[in-house]
């Protein structure tokens, strides 16, 4: 009789299902942690659900066990990652497994980040360094600062932390690799769907911790990240309206006064310094900081026009 899954992994999927593959095939390599693997899809369309079948068909999943769950429209991460979560719910998984699909993924990675969860349950969630393919850190956790966007990445275009440091407790992990103990996510609601997308994992860490969880870096756990690929690359109009958007949201729900002057100094008496990224970029940042000041959520629509345009 198989082992009971002790991680649920919940592998998003839209228009991208070579990535999703090939990430699900790191899933599969991993040998000492039982996964069940939801691959969710963000209504992608016929072909794309086709492909991951197709896909999923073809890889030996060994002890693991996989599931596609198709989803009729786009509902962003916040929305696909939430309907993850019902589903490791449902299947009674202690430990969940939140991931981008861009993702590279050793063999060994998720047995350090289980037995610190385990290990100390006051923890809500536990994250690697993420680095990019240069091997140059994307991010050991992240933090609000006074920075554009409000965040920082933690470590970012730096050398890896030796792996003898740590564990560290961060402002947040961001969600292209955290393992997340379920019960803690159960008791705030799991993500907040007005997200859609960016500052999601944000705002969940910080209603974690408001509940006296955890959220600790491990410096000795790495994977590679290839940061942007649903939305176009850091620099896309896409990824600035969002940004700009959920930071406002973020503000009005729980910013202070010097988060707001941050805001004031650094996103919006210098938004003129974003034209160096095209005018278009610029547009889409000032449009998005209206729009959050408005409360507007961040829907599909949102992506439909900046990804056109």
């Amino acid at each position: 009789m198989a082992e009971p899954a002790q991680v649920a992994a919940l592998l998003l999927n839209w228009k991208r299902a070579d990535l999703t593959l090939r990430c699900l095939a790191d899933l599969f390599a991993v040998h000492d942690v039982p996964l069940h693997v939801f691959v969710l899809d963000n209504g992608s369309g016929t072909d794309e659900v086709a492909a991951l079948q197709r896909g999923i068909a073809a890889l030996a999943a060994g002890a693991h066990r996989v599931e596609l769950v198709t989803l009729p429209d786009n509902r962003g991460f916040t929305g696909g990652m939430n309907e993850g979560l019902r589903h490791a719910t449902a299947a009674g998984i202690p430990f969940a497994l939140v991931l981008n699909n861009d993702l590279r993924l050793p063999a060994d990675f998720l047995r350090p980040l289980v037995d610190a969860l385990r290990n100390d349950a006051r923890l809500a969630a536990v994250g690697p360094t993420v680095l990019h393919p240069d091997g140059t850190v994307w991010a050991q956790g992240g933090e609000r600062a006074f920075t554009p966007n409000g965040l920082r990445l933690c470590g970012h275009r730096g050398a890896p932390a030796p792996r003898t440091a740590g564990p560290e407790e961060v402002g947040f992990l961001p969600c292209a690799c955290v393992l997340f103990r379920m019960s803690a996510v159960a008791a705030v609601g799991g993500f907040d769907d007005a997200y859609f997308m960016y500052w999601e994992d944000v705002d969940l860490c910080e209603r974690l911790r408001a509940r006296g969880g955890g959220i600790v870096w491990l410096p000795w756990v790495t994977v590679e990240h290839a940061s942007g690929a649903s939305s176009g690359g850091g620099r896309s109009p896409l990824r600035k309206f969002l940004m700009a958007c959920n930071q406002v949201r973020y503000l009005r729900a729980r910013g202070t006064v010097m988060g707001w002057v941050g805001w004031l100094c650094v996103d919006v008496l210098a938004w003129p310094v974003t034209l160096v990224s095209g005018p278009r970029a610029a547009w889409a940042k000032l449009r998005g900081m209206v729009a959050g000041l408005c409360g507007h959520a961040a829907s599909a629509g949102d992506v439909a026009v900046w990804l056109r345009r």
